[in-house]
């Protein structure tokens, strides 16, 4: 087993996803234990096997949707700086009707409560962008969130767009355009949102992280890392953005046939990794199986075992955990 075929195998883990059946939604809000909102919280939707379906950012008032989930029991994990993570675990049900063709979907309300981490320091929950808008405006952009809340996507784009119509300067509504433009996979329609967005108000953590989502789907590696390390940049104490703008720079890695600038690639993406692992109080467990990339890039193939073996151990229900064990295995190997 060569190097570079046992990255394949790893690289292949790394993009795989399930497939869902798209007709059910879960909406939710994330409060910290005083109450509070908190805005740009990551919320991971997974499978109770481990395995990550979709990852966003909490919206305006800590909202957050997940659209189209199938049948099935779900974790959802929620991590802040500054907050201890948590989890909730989900039952989508659904029902089949007689003569019908798909499983009727439901709509699951969930709150989620984040604890002060008293063993960090409180970072601000999000950038405020703070505007004078018109009342026209702010009342489709209202309306348009609540439809969005309520699974009526397509709906809401609507009023967004009309609140973006009356106020062409309405940073909130275009972001929140670009967003949706995203989970619905309409990547040319979010990207202009997005910039329109940016120009309105370029000092947007969540903007620049959007972007770098759809970059990083398209495997536009390098774009994404700038967008990602310009997210974390502006938001040092967003775990998502350093965690991203690491694979990104893993991909970069590589994909670089000049080995002198992949191993300095590399050194930027093992800060980033402990960085992120440091604000996720030591339990983001899939930096593991990144440091795993990195040591396998080098060439150290017992440490890239080591580090796939600690992730199975934090996440032992991992559904992809047998071919992990066969990468292992096969790291191990010798030549």
């Amino acid at each position: 087993m060569t190097n570079r075929s046992a990255y394949a195998l790893m690289a292949l883990l790394c993009f795989s996803s399930p497939a869902l059946a798209q007709n059910s939604v879960i909406r939710g809000k994330v409060r910290a234990s005083d109450g509070a909102t908190v805005n740009n919280a990551i919320v991971e939707l997974r499978e109770v096997s481990g395995a990550v379906v979709e990852q966003i950012l909490t919206k305006t008032d800590g909202d957050f949707t997940f659209l189209r989930v199938g049948p099935g029991e779900y974790e959802i994990r929620v991590t802040m700086a500054g907050y201890r993570p948590a989890r909730e675990i989900v039952q989508i049900r659904g029902s089949l009707r007689p003569n019908a063709a798909q499983v009727t979907g439901e709509t699951v309300n969930v709150e989620i409560s984040l604890d002060p981490n008293i063993e960090h320091n409180l970072g601000p929950p999000g950038i405020s962008f703070v505007q004078d808008v018109p009342k026209p405006a702010r009342a489709a952009y209202e309306r348009g969130m609540a439809k969005i809340r309520e699974g009526k996507v397509e709906e809401g784009i609507v009023l967004l767009r009309e609140a973006t119509s009356q106020y062409n300067e309405y940073f909130d509504a275009h972001f929140a355009l670009g967003s949706n433009y995203y989970r619905l996979g309409r990547d040319a329609e979010a990207l202009e949102a997005l910039e329109r967005a940016r120009q309105i108000n370029d000092r947007g953590a969540a903007v620049y992280y959007t972007f770098g989502m759809i970059m990083m789907r398209q495997q536009k590696f390098r774009t994404a890392e700038y967008a990602f390390g310009k997210a974390a940049e502006l938001e040092d104490t967003n775990v998502g953005a350093h965690f991203n703008h690491a694979v990104c720079l893993i991909e970069m890695a590589v994909r670089n046939h000049d080995k002198s600038q992949s191993k300095d690639i590399l050194v930027q993406a093992d800060r980033e990794l402990d960085r992120s692992w440091e604000l996720s109080g030591k339990r983001l467990s899939t930096v593991f199986f990144q440091r795993a990339r990195v040591f396998q890039e080098r060439g150290d193939r017992e440490a890239a075992a080591r580090e796939l073996e600690a992730y199975l151990k934090a996440e032992p229900g991992v559904k992809n955990a047998p071919a992990i064990k066969e990468a292992i295995r096969k790291l191990r190997e010798k030549k």
